[in-house]
């Protein structure tokens, strides 16, 4: 940001110094685009011979533009070009902001040709040249209203076309920034896909990790109960209570790993949630009656992955009395899948579209439409109720996915 400042302010210093002590740049516009160049360089990524030719381009587009700007004055006046430098007022104002906006609007579609060059064109390019190029038609058009210059009849018919002229812009940055929203929102969305799959690559990892201090732990037990056996033999009864007792507090904390359940993806997904309630104080049960093997592992994961970091979110300030429970069970061809979470206060009464509610919205969210497209993917089915039961309030999520016909009864390779 400071170097953004920092190019903005010498430019815009350049532009006053030459437009205070000359009539017109001339080459002296070429200093333009030297700043544009060390910006670049200091500021931006890319090749040098890119930021030497768009610098090139600018000089050649601010030169251009005046041109034709003070072309279309002359025409509309009927004074020359060196008369026109010569007078201030509404007519510079008037040159000043038309200018304006060609040179934008022709910076645009010299930036889409580029990217058509190299067949990354996105249309919202091509709808800013066309925006500005319409402002620059709209200041000519007030100019020529404001100048007097025109019977009662053509001022209204040029009036009217100012009006559509406005019109057609405003739709044009309505549908500019509608487009920009929604390739934004998509851009959040591969972003945060993107870093699920970081994430469950590194619960594979932890996974192995985890086998590998289980194998040593293994071997560190064998080696204690031998101990506390010889001290037992020799009849060294309270030096074996205390071995036991150490014995008992180094497995107290220990993280209790889920079960093998033939999907690498639940797996890791389990042994997540087990990790993040034991961190929460949050009490978590789960129960895979099957092996639901066919289900692709990432989409797996990710799937009870969203689910249950929803459910032990909800739980968060509940004291100590927050409960998740999930039920996996694979039969007839379909895997279902049911989650129970208590929570505070009614979803459904109070966000029955579950819509993210943190700060910073349109970067959440994400992970209830990752459930949705999953669910679609497995042609499925998703249902969810709240219930009292004992004076406590749960929310139940019930999912069936079903399993391609293809893949069925089949291991994954």
């Amino acid at each position: 940001m400071a170097l953004c400042l920092s190019g903005f302010a010498l430019y815009f210093l350049v532009v006053t110094l030459l437009n205070r002590f000359s009539s017109f740049e001339g080459l002296a516009g070429l200093s333009y685009g030297i700043i544009l160049f060390l910006y670049g360089l200091v500021a931006l990524e890319g090749i040098k011979i890119d930021l030497m030719v768009f610098s090139l381009i600018w000089v050649v587009i601010a030169l251009v533009s005046a041109y034709i700007m003070f072309g279309i004055l002359g025409i509309v006046t009927g004074e020359g070009i060196g008369a026109l430098l010569a007078r201030s007022g509404n007519i510079r104002t008037y040159s000043a902001l038309a200018a304006g906006a060609l040179k934008f609007s022709m910076g645009r579609v010299v930036l889409a040709a580029h990217k058509k060059k190299r067949k990354a064109v996105q249309i919202e390019d091509w709808m800013m040249a066309c925006t500005f190029l319409l402002m620059f038609a709209l200041v000519l058009g007030m100019f020529r209203l404001e100048s007097g210059a025109l019977s009662k009849a053509q001022r209204c018919y040029l009036s009217l076309q100012l009006l559509g002229g406005m019109f057609g812009m405003a739709v044009l940055m309505s549908i500019f920034y509608r487009t920009l929203g929604k390739y934004r929102e998509e851009r959040l969305g591969q972003e945060y896909l993107s870093k699920e799959q970081t994430l469950q690559a590194e619960q594979l990892r932890d996974l192995y990790q985890f086998s590998l201090e289980a194998n040593h732990m293994r071997h560190d037990m064998k080696i204690k109960l031998d101990t506390i056996y010889a001290l037992l033999e020799k009849e060294g009864y309270e030096e074996a209570k205390m071995c036991v007792r150490r014995l008992g507090a180094e497995w107290e904390g220990r993280l209790e790993l889920p079960r093998d359940t033939g999907n690498e993806g639940l797996n890791a997904a389990l042994m997540k949630a087990a990790k993040r309630c034991q961190e929460k104080g949050v009490r978590f049960h789960y129960v895979v009656i099957g092996r639901p093997v066919e289900i692709d592992s990432m989409d797996m994961g990710n799937l009870i992955d969203n689910l249950l970091k929803n459910g032990i979110e909800a739980c968060e300030g509940q004291e100590g009395t927050g409960q998740v429970e999930i039920v996996i069970r694979k039969e007839n061809g379909v895997v279902e899948i049911e989650t129970e979470n208590t929570i505070k206060e009614s979803v459904l009464g109070t966000n029955s579209e579950m819509k993210s509610t943190k700060p910073g919205k349109e970067r959440h969210g994400f992970g209830m439409e990752s459930i949705r497209k999953i669910i679609r993917l497995y042609h499925g089915e998703y249902t969810c109720w709240e219930e009292l039961e004992d004076h406590v309030l749960w929310f139940t999520q019930s999912i069936r996915l079903r399993i391609p016909k293809n893949l069925e009864g089949q291991l994954p390779k």
